[in-house]
């Protein structure tokens, strides 16, 4: 972790015997250092910044507060477009508390792009752990849309986004969340006193609930959709999800779909090695998921989420 410049500053005053043009060099380096952190450049720590919203779930008739996680665009010379992050089954977080590396990953990548993203954390704010084992009770289907629009009408609210460019992004559970939320009954725009602008676009992530039985026979959407699986993913199947996807788009929805051979859940993430996991085990099923990178998919991935943001946002 990066020394912050009042514990160097004080380490300096400690050491009497350290010349003035050494300490002056010192708290040089460390403006530049702190500077560094701030626009991105030191590893894995780069601009955030930790806000509260009210989720349009209203749980016992009232808002319930969310935590997001704000990462503005680099070098942005007026107001920019925005991505809604919706994390997956297992959290926004590492078990050692740090932000999840993919959802870090997309957000330098993104934000590099000229785009600010919001990262919403539906289980902690809640005080809920994983649900990749069990169903729990913060639902895609019910809660986090909610927490989705809530987002959304956030960043309206901030006068360096853009409120007509906003886009939502979610992978596996926040990718079921995706199709919940832009599908014909979602309980977020159900609950929204605001009916424009809506989301320009969505991303999902081999989504779960990707098939007619969960999503509806009538299921589809004006909100042009960008959803990637492999075809190797046990999780969160490619079969059903392609047969739901068929019937959505003979509707007219707007769904660009591309499975990738070889692909399982997680391709996308950044250098995770491909294995079993059984401490998600399904207790009803047994089925164990297997997750890790595939290189060319999660490369494929990048430039088709790029080109479809720059065509939604206009750019």
């Amino acid at each position: 972790m990066p020394v912050s410049l009042m514990d160097l500053a004080s380490q300096t005053y400690r050491l009497g015997h350290v010349s003035l043009r050494i300490a002056r060099r010192v708290r040089s380096s460390l403006a530049i250092a702190v500077a560094c952190v701030s626009l991105g450049w030191l590893g894995s720590a780069f601009a955030q910044e930790k806000v509260s919203l009210p989720s349009l779930d209203t749980g016992n008739g009232v808002p319930v507060m969310i935590d997001a996680y704000l990462f503005r665009a680099a070098n942005a010379g007026g107001p920019t477009p925005a991505v809604v992050f919706m994390h997956g089954c297992n959290g926004m977080f590492t078990r050692k508390g740090k932000i999840d590396g993919r959802e870090l990953d997309w957000a330098r990548r993104l934000n590099a792009q000229g785009y600010a993203v919001l990262a919403v954390d539906s289980f902690t704010s809640r005080a809920q752990p994983s649900e990749c084992a069990n169903n729990g009770p913060v639902r895609p289907s019910v809660e986090r849309p909610g927490d989705a629009y809530g987002a959304l009408r956030y960043l309206q609210t901030l006068p360096d986004i853009r409120p007509d460019r906003i886009a939502l992004m979610g992978w596996s559970h926040g990718g079921g969340t995706v199709l919940f939320s832009i599908g014909p009954m979602s309980p977020g725009r159900a609950q929204d006193a605001q009916p424009a602008p809506d989301f320009v676009a969505a991303i999902a992530f081999y989504p779960g609930w990707c098939n007619t039985k969960a999503q509806g026979a009538d299921w589809s959407t004006r909100i042009p959709l960008l959803l990637l699986t492999g075809a190797d993913d046990v999780w969160t199947k490619a079969v059903p999800c392609d047969a739901f996807v068929h019937d959505a788009t003979a509707r007219g929805a707007p769904i660009t779909f591309h499975i990738y051979p070889g692909a399982v859940h997680d391709f996308d993430y950044p250098n995770l090695p491909v294995r079993n996991r059984p401490e998600f085990a399904n207790p009803r099923t047994h089925l164990v998921p297997i997750t890790g990178t595939q290189p060319e998919a999660r490369d494929d991935a990048i430039a088709r989420v790029t080109a479809f943001l720059a065509k939604a946002f206009g750019k």
